[in-house]
């Protein structure tokens, strides 16, 4: 199993980062390599929902499945994310704090495929990389958001 935890502050209230984190649309605004994301199962938000997220990595095509397992709205959202070799269990937690909101992120991979057994000890760093390149993407669009509602 190999897990990465990163946090980033936002400025901006939990129901803000949740409203940008469930807004499928914005998914690629903040998601490096993602194309687009589609709700085929539930409701956005809700505990059982399920998306594909259809990403193009240098001219590769892949689909990954989440599945929404848990939910504390604009707290706490636990998905098992599936595909490529993988099954993930991606924690993201909203707390606030006098900044707006900490907003961390636990993600716990296990290779489901010989191959990517081999590979994945050596993608730790690529994983931790992209997960704080995207929370910097993330923070730029809330941020952005809320002054303009200001």
């Amino acid at each position: 199993m190999t897990t990465i935890v990163t946090a980033i502050d936002i400025a901006a209230p939990p129901e803000a980062v949740a409203s940008v984190l469930l807004d499928a649309d914005a998914a690629p605004l903040w998601t490096r390599d993602l194309e687009r994301l589609e709700l085929i199962d539930g409701t956005v938000g809700e505990a059982g929902s399920v998306a594909l997220a259809h990403y193009v990595q240098r001219g590769r095509r892949y689909v990954l499945q989440d599945r929404l397992v848990a939910v504390t709205p604009n707290r706490h959202y636990r998905s098992q994310i599936t595909g490529e070799g993988l099954v993930v269990a991606v924690e993201t937690s909203l707390e606030p704090n006098r900044h707006g909101t900490r907003l961390t992120l636990t993600w716990s991979g296990a290779a489901s495929s010989p191959m990517m057994r081999m590979m994945l000890p050596f993608l730790r760093p690529f994983i931790s990389r992209r997960a704080q390149d995207d929370l910097r993407s993330l923070r730029a669009l809330v941020e952005s958001a809320q002054r303009q509602d200001t």
